[in-house]
């Protein structure tokens, strides 16, 4: 869920007044007041991802690229995709922090958390590299080389975005632009065709570095904002290979602080490594909340 970027002033809230006299939205005292309160928001979105190329090494002499790979979105299988967010700042510039989850599930004819489908689509996709010690074929259907590939407790980003906001179209609306960057912390899952329990990876890591862009526009009602915005985000994914899982780490804090632990002790992953980049088209639509600081005292 994502933090809502409504800082919107084209209306006086109700309790911007005293004895019954309005303060004009010009005036200096409005302005600070409505500048120190910060909105927190929630949303909902469906990513839609580009294709992208994955590269595997793992110790038993596998080092391969399998191209242009298809990821799936599966917004609506709980938890559902979305994020949260919180924004303060100027009439003009603002500050948003931006926690967005969603989901990306590789393409092996299943969905989120290894669910059956309906309709299962199972690709194939172009390699170069070794298998198992031996050389790659030069096309290869994807459940030969995964049982499962997916981020689906979270293809999740932490985004530290500046807002512009821009001129009014309308009394009330209002759009805005920003561009952040931030961190993955994606739940890997990586399972193998015949493996064994100690070698499949379903544990939250940091994986790298991310960005978003986004476009929007802001529907202001006082207490409440409204919001609608284009999302275009990008993560470049490194994950380790560890065989370790979640639930025996208390969730995400518990594997971010033994993977933490693994990095000061020089540890190198147990099974391997898996690197891609996820980008991502989507529409977020989401409501917020003013939390109003009491005035400061004169």
């Amino acid at each position: 869920m994502s933090v809502s970027f409504a800082l919107s002033q084209a209306t006086v809230p109700d309790d911007v007044s005293a004895a019954g006299d309005r303060v004009p939205v010009s005036s200096p005292e409005y302005a600070s007041s409505r500048n120190s309160d910060v909105l927190v928001a929630g949303y909902v979105a469906q990513p839609f991802y580009d294709r992208s190329d994955v590269h595997m090494t793992r110790f038993d002499d596998t080092d391969i690229t399998l191209k242009r790979f298809g990821w799936d979105g599966d917004a609506l299988q709980f938890p559902i995709d979305g994020g949260v967010r919180t924004v303060t700042g100027s009439q003009s510039f603002a500050f948003m922090v931006d926690f967005l989850h969603n989901k990306a599930v590789s393409r092996l004819g299943k969905g989120a958390h290894g669910r059956k489908l309906a309709n299962p689509v199972i690709e194939d996709a172009d390699t170069v590299g070794t298998l198992r010690g031996k050389p790659a074929p030069p096309r290869a259907k994807l459940t030969d080389v995964f049982e499962r590939l997916e981020f689906t407790h979270g293809h999740n980003v932490l985004l530290f975005t500046p807002i512009v906001r821009l001129a009014s179209i309308a009394p009330r609306i209002r759009p805005y632009i920003g561009i952040g960057a931030g961190v993955a912390l994606p739940h890997v899952e990586v399972w193998f065709p015949g493996g064994r329990r100690n070698e499949r990876t379903s544990e939250y890591q940091y994986a790298g570095p991310a960005a978003q862009l986004l476009a929007g526009f802001e529907i202001n009602t006082g207490r409440m904002s409204y919001f609608i915005e284009y999302k275009f985000t990008v993560a470049w994914i490194s994950a380790a290979l560890t065989g370790d899982r979640s639930w025996l780490n208390f969730d995400m804090p518990g594997d971010l602080l033994r993977q933490v632990f693994r990095w000061w002790r020089g540890e190198e992953p147990k099974i391997g490594r898996i690197r891609t980049m996820l980008s991502a088209h989507q529409v977020a639509i989401g409501a917020g909340f003013w939390l109003r600081r009491a005035p400061a005292a004169r």
